[in-house]
């Protein structure tokens, strides 16, 4: 083996030799790998020898002696454990590549040389694989031939990740104003800029407003967050109501410039409010005794929810006797009893209707009476018309 300033573990270097590794050494000249008297460790054939190397205790200290004499400011425990689970792959190192430094021995003790120059007949082929410590990047390259393993910083691991979250109600009413927020999280370790939030408007939806500068239009809601520092967040929200019954799905995106689209979702369900309106009227008032007048009976769903199973029936004075009735369905008088068959749905805004025929037989100021009952609500809601006969 030849040196030009240190004795070189499994390098042939230029033609002097010298006994002592003077600091800040000259460029050390490799023409030659493998020698046995300086190679770190017995040579490579295969990627699970250079496995073994790296989790072989007696070697680890060894190891860890030169990383201290490069100023390596990395974590060991990351460097043994991507030699245990990253893939490795096989390189050839071209001619005239300077490492940084290279592992070696000089007289069986572990040392470190710096700035060596590749400079033999053709490239050397070497194990390689990569990791991260600390925040950098690196990849740990070792010759087959002699196992003079040595590193090459990469840089700083970029990461970059963006996450984003819905958050809203899961139930209202038609007509209530529902806020919306979306949660966007930097989860990488360098700033993101011009991140960019949008909101699809879903049919059947109306926006209200839009918080952080959003811009409303006519299809979406868009978001410009100028820059997100890593492990910052941000929260943007619209506020929002529905035209009609049925659920409003949200679907946020969110991108920047160097993070592809994040999306998620989340959902509100709105649901009408009932609200039945009963009108009676009566034509004529007053009347003579013998004489009929007719009740018009109203029932309006002035709700945003439909009517189900809509029962009505009304009740004669004794001063009154039941002729006839006809309406939205059909109708059976018993004893003054007046029972209108169940009407199964009314829509909101529509209306039905019925008109109860009956005749005075005593005078007096009497009191038609009208109940209305449904699925919507626990208690019947009550009404009475007056009539004056005489």
């Amino acid at each position: 083996m030849k040196f030009t300033s240190l004795l070189a573990l499994g390098l042939v270097f230029g033609s002097t030799f010298l006994a002592s590794a003077p600091v800040k050494a000259a460029q050390h000249r490799a023409t030659r790998l493998g020698n046995p008297a300086t190679r770190f460790a017995p040579p490579l054939v295969t990627a699970e020898d250079l496995r073994e190397r790296f989790r072989d205790p007696q070697l680890q200290p060894d190891i860890a002696s030169v990383l201290q004499q490069w100023e390596w400011t990395g974590n060991l425990d990351d460097l043994y454990q991507a030699a245990e689970s990253q893939e490795i792959t096989e390189i050839r190192v071209p001619v005239g590549t300077t490492l940084p430094f290279m592992s070696s021995r000089e007289r069986g003790a572990p040392i470190c040389l710096r700035d060596v120059l590749w400079a033999g007949a053709e490239p050397f082929p070497a194990f390689v694989f990569h990791f991260t410590s600390k925040g950098r990047r690196y990849r740990c390259i070792t010759p087959k031939a002699c196992s003079n393993f040595y590193l090459e910083d990469l840089g700083a691991d970029v990461r970059r990740g963006l996450t984003l979250k819905c958050q809203t109600l899961d139930k209202a009413l038609i007509g209530q104003k529902v806020k919306a927020c979306f949660h966007l999280g930097n989860t990488g370790n360098v700033a993101e800029s011009q991140v960019n939030v949008e909101l699809p408007i879903p049919e059947g939806m109306q926006v209200v407003e839009a918080t952080m500068n959003g811009r409303v239009d006519k299809d979406r809601v868009r978001w410009e967050i100028p820059s997100l520092a890593p492990n910052d967040a941000a929260q943007v929200c619209v506020v929002f109501t529905a035209l009609g019954p049925g659920p409003i799905s949200l679907r946020p995106i969110a991108r920047s410039d160097d993070v592809s689209e994040v999306r998620c979702f989340c959902e509100t369900k709105f649901e009408g409010i009932p609200a039945i309106l009963i009108e009676t009227q009566d034509d004529p008032d007053p009347i003579q005794l013998g004489e009929t007048t007719t009740y018009t009976l109203r029932v309006t769903n002035q709700g945003t929810a439909e009517g189900t199973q809509i029962r009505l029936q009304c009740q004669l004075p004794e001063e009154q006797e039941f002729v006839s009735a006809s309406g939205s369905t059909a109708v059976q008088a018993n004893a003054g009893l007046v029972v209108m068959e169940v009407l199964p749905s009314l829509a909101p805004k529509a209306v039905a209707s019925w008109q109860v025929v009956v005749k005075a037989l005593k005078a007096g100021d009497v009191r038609f009476k009208i109940e209305l009952s449904s699925d919507q609500f626990e208690k019947p809601i009550s009404r009475e018309e007056s009539t004056h006969q005489y």
